[in-house]
């Protein structure tokens, strides 16, 4: 049984889309929360207080539109140069480079912003009402500004990372660190098969 958790637990840490799946599945509950939030307020007049939003309900579309777009556009154009770098980078240092990327819990997580992020203003935007029922979501909105910038920041983040990363010493010790500890995909440790 440990074994089987054991090797479970492998193949997500070696997977890619875990801590993504996780961010996005916690960006739709918090995108339900910050409108049933807004809704719950509505009428009260809070818009343009402790900086929260305070435009119409058009400009709350136009704004949660530009956000979801520019995530979306984003994570392609990031991940398609990165999968550009590496391919170039595992051509010199071999290929074990990109699993180091793949396993590399930070990587993860910046794609799981810019994807949440995005998630995240689609499910409030299909809220936004400018008909006759009137309905702008100003604490959702709110939220979605400030995952925005977070996500500027983590932007900054992963190419400083990225660069980093990508510094021979760095990719050296982190392919010998692999193989030192050997994996659980068939691959045995070095002292291992030395002594075979």
């Amino acid at each position: 049984m440990k074994t089987r958790l054991g090797d479970l637990w492998e193949k997500v840490r070696n997977s890619f889309w875990a801590i993504p799946v996780l961010m996005v599945a916690f960006a739709t509950g918090l995108s339900f929360a910050a409108v049933a939030i807004d809704r719950s307020i509505e009428g009260s007049d809070v818009e343009g207080k402790f900086g929260i939003y305070s435009g119409g309900g058009d400009g709350a579309r136009a704004l949660l539109q530009a956000i979801a777009g520019s995530m979306i556009s984003v994570a392609g154009v990031v991940f398609s140069i990165t999968i550009a770098t590496l391919s170039l980078a595992s051509s010199q240092f071999g290929p074990r480079i990109i699993r180091s990327f793949i396993r590399d819990p930070w990587n993860q997580v910046v794609l799981g912003t810019f994807v949440a992020t995005f998630i995240y203003s689609l499910l409030v935007l299909r809220t936004v009402r400018t008909d006759e029922t009137v309905f702008v979501p100003y604490v959702s909105v709110t939220v979605a500004i400030l995952l925005a910038f977070a996500s500027i920041g983590i932007l900054i983040f992963f190419i400083h990372h990225l660069s980093t990363m990508l510094i021979a010493p760095n990719v050296i010790a982190s392919v010998a660190g692999d193989l030192r500890g050997g994996d659980r995909e068939g691959n045995t440790r070095p002292a291992r098969a030395a002594r075979g």
